[in-house]
């Protein structure tokens, strides 16, 4: 009894707490312990059922006491799985969600995980050892209603074809032993309900706003998970035996060989959803637990954007549009795959498209249509590279042409020709930095001088997911976070997050805005290439003529309220 006591001791008491903090007076304390007593409830929950302190205020006293974990709970950090063993029967009854399991141990948040009879009895429901963590009580309330509302819902297309697997489980039989049997796809009975399954998944994934469709057959069961902005998340988990028969209906799509599973296989389809054609880049791989398939999404039908639409500041907008006012040279947007490079040059493309300019673009393959302008698919393996190409367009009389990347040296000495000779070249490269962008074209070959001559700017860029305005909310950064930005705690600035909401099938963020580190060509940078010196001593130049690198673009949208720091920590960090 001593032992308890002593360590009781070392706890704050909750009340005293939230009043230190400013949140609570000693009347509203004694009413709430009042109210405890006849009600027979948790202070915490009197002091929210009175409307005398917030949810978050309890979180917040409760991890500055440290009796207790508290997480901030959204849908997104949930494992489906997890959740559906606990069952939603049992996670309404003790208001409670099972988010994941590391090292066999399950991760239960409860509105009182100090209840050990419920801890004691979920545990061994689940058969795992359990810890318990507190998060706010609407947030549990809100993450079961997510994660089970695709069994009640009736409009969810995705729910639909999970009701459609558990009805027909009893009369569809699936082969899944692995061996050279006979594929279940070819039964009569699964054909028209994978094909409605493929369809609903394309549709819901393209609504979604997916990037890329993800079809894994894993060990126990088949997984479709969605990436958007940037960030994968379940969506649908099938019986195993769906995998075969799903990778078969894409293969027939894309009109690839249904009997090769032993190697990847990439092909192309298009759909149309609505009035909509969509394309469709479909890839195959042998895993150790069955075939997979990854899904890039291409919407080229969609609405092109233009410069002014960017998320560019006045400075950066006013370089990209000097870029477009040269009759030649070379402008390059750099970046990781996926990071709005295309995006960027088709605004570009969008300035320069008039009656009296002749554009030409080639890539691989062409992801967005533009109506008065000649646009090329690159065929590697019909011999149609991104260099033969190229050669081949100049002879077309351009002005503008866009190559879809400088992949290789002869590329790369290709487009620099181009530029000297009359042309505006649009292309990208994958490199880290503006500077390093101008060292890779010459570890590539291209003479310095030539890059002195032809280079009109580097764009170098990324993708950062945008708080959703639906449940944006303030922040108080931590010392870690501002510690690894090198950001002083600064008074008056306000930074938010996203709480998590259906809308953002609860992540907290809804699309996605672009960070942009703009280098130009000033003289004393000219001299500098030419001169062939070091990425470091570029920088450094290009700093001091007024560039804003990317780490300070994150920290202004994130000073505006459009990310999080650590969202801009996370697309900024080197080494």
């Amino acid at each position: 009894m001593k032992h308890v006591a002593a360590s009781k001791a070392r706890h704050t008491p909750l009340g005293e707490l939230l009043i230190k903090a400013g949140k609570l007076d000693e009347n509203g304390l004694a009413q709430a312990l009042a109210f405890k007593r006849e009600k027979g409830v948790k202070l915490g929950k009197a002091l929210v059922d009175l409307g005398l302190v917030k949810e978050a205020d309890i979180a917040d006293a409760l991890r500055q006491q440290g009796r207790v974990v508290c997480i901030h709970l959204t849908p997104g950090l949930v494992d489906h799985e997890i959740a559906h063993a606990l069952g939603e029967e049992r996670s309404r009854y003790h208001h409670a969600v099972a988010i994941n399991r590391i090292c066999g141990v399950t991760t239960l948040v409860m509105s009182d995980p100090s209840d050990v009879y419920t801890v004691d009895e979920i545990a061994l429901f689940l058969k795992t050892p359990v810890l318990a963590v507190y998060a706010e009580p609407s947030s549990i309330t809100t993450c079961i209603d997510a994660i089970f509302a695709a069994q009640k819902s009736t409009t969810d297309a995705l729910a639909e074809i999970a009701q459609t697997v558990e009805a027909g489980a009893s009369t569809v039989s699936f082969d899944v032993s692995g061996g050279e049997e006979e594929a279940a796809e070819d039964s009569e009975d699964v054909t028209q309900p994978v094909i409605n399954m493929i369809r609903k998944v394309l549709e819901e994934g393209y609504n979604a706003r997916a990037s890329d469709i993800h079809l894994e057959a894993r060990a126990n069961n088949f997984v479709i998970r969605f990436r958007v902005d940037g960030a994968l998340y379940d969506r649908l988990t099938l019986p195993k035996g769906w995998a075969r028969p799903a990778l078969a209906r894409l293969k027939v799509i894309a009109n690839l060989d249904i009997a090769q599973r032993r190697l990847p296989q990439d092909g192309r389809t298009q759909i149309e959803v609505g009035p909509r054609r969509i394309d469709l880049r479909i890839a195959t791989t042998p895993t150790l637990t069955g075939e997979s398939a990854v899904i890039r999404i291409l919407d080229g039908g969609r609405e092109l954007r233009d410069l002014e639409s960017l998320d560019l500041d006045p400075k950066q907008l006013d370089a990209l549009k000097r870029m477009t006012e040269y009759a030649d040279g070379m402008a390059l947007a750099t970046g990781p795959t996926g990071s709005g490079k295309t995006t960027t040059l088709y605004a570009m493309l969008k300035k320069l498209h008039k009656p009296d300019t002749k554009i030409i673009t080639l890539e691989d393959p062409v992801e967005n249509q533009m109506d008065g302008i000649t646009q090329i698919n690159a065929n590697p393996k019909a011999g149609l590279t991104f260099a033969k190409g190229l050669r081949s367009i100049l002879r077309q009389d351009p002005d503008v042409v866009l190559v879809g990347e400088i992949r290789d040296e002869e590329t790369a000495e290709i487009a620099v020709q181009a530029a000297l000779t009359g042309h505006l070249v649009l292309s990208t490269l994958h490199t880290v930095g503006a500077a390093e962008t101008i060292t890779r074209l010459a570890d590539m070959g291209v003479e310095p001088y030539l890059l002195a001559d032809t280079l009109r700017g580097v764009i170098s860029q990324r993708l950062i997911r945008r708080i959703c305005s639906n449940c944006r909310t303030p922040e108080e950064p931590s010392d870690e976070i501002l510690r690894r930005l090198e950001l002083p705690r600064e008074a008056g600035v306000t930074f938010y997050e996203g709480k998590g909401c259906n809308q953002c099938f609860g992540t907290g963020f809804k699309g996605r805005v672009g960070l942009y580190e703009i280098m130009q060509m000033t003289p004393e940078m000219r001299t500098l290439v030419s001169a062939g010196k070091s990425t470091e001593e570029l920088n450094e130049a290009a700093s001091h003529a007024g560039l804003a690198t990317l780490r300070e673009d994150g920290l202004r949208k994130a000073r505006a309220g459009q990310t999080t720091l650590a969202e801009v920590l996370s697309v900024t960090a080197r080494g």
